[in-house]
């Protein structure tokens, strides 16, 4: 049997532990299991090495030299703020550009975009374009002082800490770029580009394949896809022409090139905004994101894109690996951003919002399975819950207790995660007290019982809420707690009133609101087990009564009524007390 070659050798998994060191992660080892890289994990917490450590489930994808990672675990040292664009340091990869082919890898296109992504923005240009297009080229170095300027910023980047001059460095980093646009003249001369149209792409690279391969092969694909996207003026045109090259039966050679393109469109800020379309806000730019990694990007605003269809079939089928791992850093930039998601900071649009993306996200896996994703919505939830949001959610809930109690609790159970639902629910202390909620619902009479169903309606609600079990334990207890003192003091203690009313009162106010499973429960139960065994109570009840049928027909109809609100077993009390 022959060897894989990278066309059809399959994905390799495995893991790495990653350690952070203020401005970059560091790549420290690489595992066959995750147990064994938890384990690294939690001894490199232990000796403090780097102010944060994370373990990535890696897929390697032998065609397209690229590895996926989606971080399963996140430890961060104290009150570390982790930047959510820093660069993952590869201890084989090296950090400086030395010739053309080193700024074309990957390495040297993220260089590029970090530091020209503001002109790449601009004129709509990705890294591939700007080193396979003497245009663009052309364009940049003659674009005043910005190609100097960031050569001087990598320059004085990659000599901090070392022994190589500023200066030096900055002269071989325009050595180099002269040499870029040397190659590109010599290349144009030599071989001017060709745009491809729909249906061209695949027989062109297959004929071109027969007399070049490897390196010369694929420089040719990306000049040709330069030139190919040359008069798009948009991130949403050129994502659509490039879907139109696309031809489902692509071999994977020819398919490398586009999910390189794609990949780098989709780390362009403009690029989500416009797939949601004109006038659309932070969150509907999220959501366009997380549509195309799982390629159902939807184009209400422009239909029609038959690009952009071939485009979410070729990455459902898997063959966009680099695109979707540029949508996951991505996403990882604009949740952990300042920008607002929506032009209402209402904590309800909010709460609304983070829960959308929450179940969007675990919908497109492996988007729902990344820890830094999650952690970067769960931030953007505990940014939002401020004094000041919640008083004005409180200020439109009304003046009682109870509304606000009921207004905190269901936003609480919107918040997508524990940290969240508990810092709302900090507030509920301090803003009622269960003594406020029975003076609400006594009324004029001055009946406290009265506050009996509306505790109980209010300890349903919390029990069915999606709240922080430390918070809703609390707030239940608060409230199982008043409902047995209103039980004990106010029912069952009730002066002036026989024995036989007062416990009547309690099973009508069982019945009517059954109470729920706690102390307060336990406590009505045994006093009514006690007072239907006594002739006490059963005299009186009884007495009601003429005949020996409609009294046992009484008894039977009794303890129903118990056993519906909760207050007693199956067995019914009889004439004898028994």
């Amino acid at each position: 049997m022959s060897e894989p070659t990278p066309e059809t050798a399959p994905p390799k998994a495995y893991y790495e532990l990653h350690t952070y060191h203020g401005t970059y992660w560091l790549c420290a080892r690489r595992f066959r299991t995750g147990r064994e890289a938890m384990t690294a994990a939690e001894q490199a917490a232990a000796d403090k090495i780097g102010q944060a450590v994370r373990i990535a489930r890696c897929i390697e994808h032998p065609g397209y030299g690229h590895v996926g990672r989606t971080i399963v675990y996140r430890a961060v040292e104290g009150e570390t703020v982790v930047d959510p664009s820093a660069s993952l340091l590869l201890p084989e990869v090296p950090e400086t550009c030395a010739t053309p082919a080193d700024l074309r890898a990957d390495r040297g296109r993220e260089a590029v975009i970090g530091v020209l992504g503001r002109w790449l923005e601009e004129n709509h240009a990705t890294a591939v374009e700007l080193l396979h297009s003497e245009a663009l080229a052309v364009k940049l170095n003659n674009a005043g002082t910005t190609l100097q300027g960031a050569l001087q910023k990598v320059a004085v980047a990659q000599a901090s800490g070392t022994d190589v001059p500023v200066q030096k460095r900055y002269r071989e980093l325009v050595t180099l770029a002269d040499a870029v646009i040397s190659e590109l003249h010599g290349e144009s001369r030599r071989n001017p580009a060709r745009a491809l149209g729909p249906g061209e792409y695949g027989r062109w690279c297959a004929a071109l394949a027969e007399g070049a391969g490897g390196e010369a092969l694929r420089i040719a694909q990306y000049r040709a896809l330069a030139a190919s996207l040359a008069d798009c003026k948009t991130w949403l045109a050129k994502l659509d022409r490039l879907g139109a090259l696309a031809e489902d039966d692509l071999p994977l050679r020819d398919v490398v090139p586009l999910d390189a393109i794609a990949a780098e469109i989709a780390t362009m800020p403009g690029a989500a905004l416009e797939l949601a379309g004109p006038g659309a806000d932070r969150l509907a730019a999220i959501g366009a994101l997380i549509r195309l990694h799982a390629g159902q990007v939807e184009l209400p605003h422009a239909p029609g894109l038959a690009g952009i269809d071939a485009l979410n079939r070729l990455i459902r089928a898997g063959r966009c690996p680099r695109l979707r791992s540029a949508v996951q850093k991505r996403l990882l930039v604009e949740l952990g951003g300042t920008v607002p998601l929506q032009s209402s900071a209402a904590l309800w649009n909010l709460a609304q919002a983070l829960h959308m993306l929450r179940d969007r996200m675990v919908e497109a896996p492996p988007l729902g399975d990344d820890q830094e994703l999650r952690d970067a919505l769960e931030l953007r939830a505990l940014r939002g819950i401020s004094p000041e949001n919640v008083a004005e959610v409180l200020s439109k809930a009304g003046r009682s207790p109870s509304d606000r109690l009921r207004v905190l609790v269901r936003l609480a159970d919107l918040m997508p995660y524990a940290s969240s639902k508990a810092r709302i629910l900090e507030f509920a202390v301090g803003t009622f007290s269960t003594e406020d909620l029975v003076r609400e619902a006594t009324g004029p009479k001055g009946d406290r019982a009265a506050a009996i169903p509306k505790l109980v309606e209010l300890h349903r609600m919390v029990t069915g809420a999606e709240i922080d079990a430390e918070a809703k334990a609390r707030l239940c207890g608060e409230l199982d707690g008043m409902l047995g003192d209103l039980i004990r003091v106010d029912v069952l203690g009730a002066q002036g009133r026989s024995f036989f009313d007062r416990v009547m009162q309690l099973i009508r106010l069982c019945s009517a609101c059954p109470l729920p499973e706690g102390k307060a429960r336990r406590l009505a139960t045994e006093a009514v087990g006690r007072a239907v065994a006594s002739q006490e109570f059963l005299t009186p009840f009884l007495k009601r009564f003429s005949t020996d049928s409609e009294k046992k027909q009484a008894l039977t109809q009794l303890r129903d009524v118990l056993v519906a609100a909760g207050l007693g077993r199956s067995a019914a009390p009889t004439e004898a007390g028994g």
